[in-house]
């Protein structure tokens, strides 16, 4: 039986490989392979649900699965140089408690659609530089009192 390497797609791994196979009785399969230093978990239709390979430069986890659920009781920090967050349909983040954003560089958000700032109270600072604002058409205010130039 020969089964596509989940980090070399060209190169196959066949039974004369230092392979040892676990067989689960629903037909799933966890193959350690020490040549190529990676352990595979296999559905049974043989399809790659998790891969773990070990390098010179750490681990390289991949994993293929209909819902994956991270709980901790207390912490979880993710920590890379970069972060690659997408989803297809919707995106949600939601705290009880406040949320704070830190950017140490600049910061950009595209929206194609609308974006709203829903809150009690909106504050904007600018704490060197201007604040500027920019309409392809009309800019509106619309409140009690429109205060310009006033410190209270």
């Amino acid at each position: 039986m020969e089964i596509t390497s989940s980090h070399k797609t060209d190169e196959l791994v066949d039974e004369r490989e230092p392979v040892t196979v676990l067989v689960f009785p629903q037909g799933n399969k966890l193959k350690a392979n020490t040549r190529l230093n990676e352990i595979l978990l296999l559905n049974s239709r043989e399809e790659i649900q998790l891969s773990i390979q070990i390098t010179d430069g750490g681990l390289i986890v991949n994993v293929n699965a209909k819902e994956l659920n991270i709980q901790a009781s207390d912490q979880l920090r993710l920590s890379s140089k970069k972060i690659h967050i997408a989803a297809s349909e919707q995106l949600k983040l939601s705290t009880d408690g406040n949320m704070l954003q830190q950017v140490n560089g600049d910061c950009l958000t595209e929206v194609e659609g609308t974006q709203k700032l829903i809150a009690q109270v909106q504050k904007i600072t600018a704490s060197l530089g201007n604040v500027e604002i920019k309409a392809n058409d009309d800019v509106r205010l619309n409140g009690e009192r429109v205060k310009l130039n006033s410190t209270d």
